[in-house]
């Protein structure tokens, strides 16, 4: 036998067992937890209690990145009984690091903080959560994770059905009065602290009866089979951590912040004086929270999905929708409904990335099967360009921009936001979560913003003698091919374009 064969029997042997332990593992029910009554006679609980509108929602909209980060700051220095913290990616970069200090700190002067992170993107920091979790008032547990911690490759190969499901909720709870869902996960390409990239993203600061909702929501979660602690898959090896040294380190790092570039501009935000000096406008209106079951894959799901909402939501377009989504793959029937729409006397309208401003490759080459035939339909679609135009503080020394928000308007009157993207992994595959907001002050500013600022952020897709240009209205000029891409980018698109792929993307 070749020494090659050889090998590859190996590895055929180790992924089949891999998958044995994996589909044996089984672990003791965790203790149920459940939201706590709504704090009172806090500085915050006063504050809101003072702009409440009985069975409304307040909403803030969160375009900039340092704003979204300082709002996040400043609710969690502001928790006294809970932190409800959801995420799919939490990266352990600088803002990272800043949001976990926050954490431990709110820990410590008593309040019960509880974590549930999507498992896909923590390989490598088990030891990491597992001595943040060794504090008394903080609790992690990971959504749908891989029970082999070290293998994980192998193991998602092996389990790929099951380990395909991601929880790509977005939400952040302080003492069941307070919270921001949207679009953005927790790195600095989120939160305007990158220089290569610049996630263009959007979330909502929310007071109000939806608040309540949120939390049930992040329960259903946490109290689900999906989800295990991170003490039952990284064992009791990192249990001895010493809290006093754990302590020391994260005062030592906080001493670091003092003289930070990145720190400044947070104190710098004109956020932070609004919410010192109470001065923040809210848009009142009905507020639903929509979002998934964590058992969507099964076929006994608990409850419905959040696509039959957003479905409802579509339908009562009247003259005009509007969305906005970094990954846009429609396929068939949502192509012709958008192209029926439009025969209908209603305006349409897709922002979403160019091939230079995307991050996914695949994604770009399953929404590129369906822009012309949108176009020659009606249907107006907008690109984001990949290189910034505008250098506002959002964006300051950001090489690439992205977009990242997912937002959808109809008719200047009712707007959602949140973490689902018009593609078939969110429709399909992912849980997802949002707001639906009613609110015609709000759905028409936020119109306005986006138009405002179309021509200098993004290409406008035209056809001339029957193939797509892309417009460049801010410098008056025509562009024949994919803007800002490269040969190997488009290269690649259009390869993986051919690939039967497009129910994963």
């Amino acid at each position: 036998m070749s020494k090659n064969k050889y090998i590859l029997i190996l590895c055929y042997v180790f992924a089949f067992a891999i998958s044995g332990c994996a589909s044996k593992v089984e672990f003791e029910p965790l203790e149920k937890q459940y939201k706590l009554t709504p704090a009172t006679n806090t500085p915050l609980a006063n504050y809101i209690e003072s702009q409440q509108k009985p069975h409304l929602t307040g909403i803030k909209a969160l375009p900039d990145g340092v704003d979204a980060l300082i709002a996040r700051l400043a609710m969690i220095e502001g928790a006294r009984e809970s932190v409800d913290l959801q995420y799919y990616i939490y990266h352990n970069d600088e803002t990272g690091k800043i949001l976990t200090m926050y954490l431990y700190n709110a820990a410590e002067r008593g309040v019960r903080v509880r974590v549930l992170l999507d498992d896909m993107t923590t390989a490598n920091k088990d030891d990491g959560l597992m001595a943040i979790a060794n504090h008394p008032n903080i609790s992690i547990r990971l959504f749908n994770p891989s029970y082999e911690r070290y293998y994980r490759g192998f193991a998602f190969l092996t389990d790929f059905g099951r380990m395909n499901h991601r929880m790509h909720n977005k939400s952040l709870t302080i003492d069941n009065l307070i919270t921001v869902v949207g679009g953005r996960n927790i790195g600095d390409e989120y939160f305007s602290a990158n220089k290569e990239v610049e996630f263009g993203d959007l979330d909502v600061l929310t007071i109000g009866a939806a608040v309540e909702d949120v939390s049930t929501q992040f329960d259903t979660y946490w109290n689900s089979e999906q989800v295990n602690s991170i003490q039952q898959l990284a064992g009791t090896t990192q249990q001895s951590v010493d809290l006093v040294q754990l302590k020391a380190e994260i005062a030592e790092f906080e001493a670091s912040l003092s003289e930070d570039e990145y720190v400044k501009r947070l104190e710098a935000s004109t956020l932070l004086e609004r919410l010192k000096n109470h001065t923040l406008t809210w848009y009142w209106g009905k507020a639903q929270v929509v979002y998934d079951p964590p058992n969507k894959l099964e076929n006994n799901a608990n409850s419905k999905l959040l696509l039959d909402d957003l479905s409802y939501f579509f339908e009562q377009t009247e003259q005009k929708l509007l969305i906005v989504s970094p990954y846009f793959v429609p396929g068939d029937d949502a192509t012709n409904g958008f192209i029926n729409a439009v025969k209908e006397g209603k305006q349409v309208t897709i922002v979403t990335n160019s091939l230079a401003a995307t991050d996914v490759l695949a994604v770009h080459a399953g929404y590129q099967q369906y822009r012309q035939k949108l176009v020659e339909g009606g249907v107006k679609i907008y690109e984001v360009r990949g290189d910034p135009t505008e250098k506002k503080s959002s964006w300051k020394g950001s090489s690439k921009t992205s977009l990242h928000a997912k937002t959808f308007i109809i008719d200047d009157t009712t707007v959602f936001v949140g973490s689902f993207n018009f593609d078939p992994r969110s429709a399909l595959i992912n849980t997802e979560m949002g707001l639906i907001i009613d609110n015609h002050q709000f759905a028409k500013d936020m119109v306005s913003g986006i138009a405002n600022t179309a021509d200098a952020k993004a290409y406008e897709l035209s056809l001339e003698d029957g193939d797509l240009v892309w417009l460049d209205n801010l410098n008056n000029k025509v562009i024949y091919a994919e803007p800002g891409a490269g040969f190997w980018r488009k290269f690649i698109a259009d390869f993986l374009s051919l690939l039967p792929i497009e129910s994963q993307l």
